[in-house]
């Protein structure tokens, strides 16, 4: 069996209502099995560091062209 491949956790800026990756990369299945958790994202376009639960993020669709255009964004 392969392992599933990993992909960005994003989040959605409360400031601008971009999306932004949070600089983690994790799989589906581990994602929906995780716990409830809190965490600190900086954001590149507003330039705050945001906190965020779980129930804020979600696993970046590889088809996303919204998904792909924050990747690029925070990579430039």
């Amino acid at each position: 069996m392969q392992p599933q491949q990993e992909h960005p956790l994003m989040i959605r800026c409360p400031k601008t209502g971009c999306v932004i990756p949070t600089g983690r990369y994790v799989n589906f299945a581990a994602f929906r099995s995780s716990p409830v958790f809190f965490s600190r994202t900086y954001c590149p376009l507003c330039h705050v560091t945001h906190e965020w639960f779980a129930k804020d993020a979600w696993v970046c669709d590889p088809n996303c062209s919204e998904c792909e255009a924050a990747r690029e964004r925070h990579v430039a």
